[in-house]
């Protein structure tokens, strides 16, 4: 059986395409103190990176629960952060977790390459169910930015195994 082609979103302003090891240098560079601490848990390797690429691209390959998206600037094609879809971490069919990471550039955690009008963009990759959900540990502020700029709705905040986690949901 042939799998469907692995699909290249855009808006015109940003796309949405699946990570190579191409890409593996620029999303290293990309990452900053912010990212590594909360969603690598510490700073990234080239090795590590290019790792995690290969993950991606299996379950691209296999049909995994797992979407990883790179975000690029269309004006200059330029890696400017990911998005990572989860199928079966809620454990719900009807909502997909999302993981996002862009890099930051500036005190207010504004990404010149992202503007507002795309963050919604960015999210809406995982059109099979319902709704997107992410969470974000109460003081990443930055986190909760780019998910209120998605229109996402905060829904409360919850005790996982990592401590307390601010839920949004969005509805697609």
């Amino acid at each position: 059986m042939e799998r469907a082609p692995i699909p290249s979103l855009t808006d015109g302003v940003i796309q949405l395409r699946p990570l190579t090891q191409a890409d593996a240098a620029a999303h290293l560079a990309g990452e900053d103190e912010e990212m590594a601490k909360w969603l690598s848990g510490g700073r990234s390797t080239a090795a590590t990176v290019q790792t995690a690429i290969d993950k991606f691209e299996e379950q691209w390959r296999t049909g995994g629960p797992r979407r990883a998206f790179g975000v690029f600037d269309c004006s200059n094609d330029q890696l400017i952060g990911f998005v990572e879809a989860n199928l079966e971490l809620l454990g719900n069919s009807a909502e997909v977790n999302v993981s996002y990471g862009i890099f930051f550039h500036g005190e207010d955690g504004d990404s010149p390459g992202v503007p507002s009008t795309s963050w919604p963009n960015i999210f809406a990759a995982p059109r099979r169910r319902e709704g997107s959900s992410c969470r974000s540990a109460p003081e990443n502020g930055r986190s909760i930015r780019v998910a209120e700029r998605a229109g996402f709705a905060r829904v409360g905040v919850h005790e996982v195994a990592e401590g307390q986690r601010v839920r949004y949901v969005r509805k697609l």
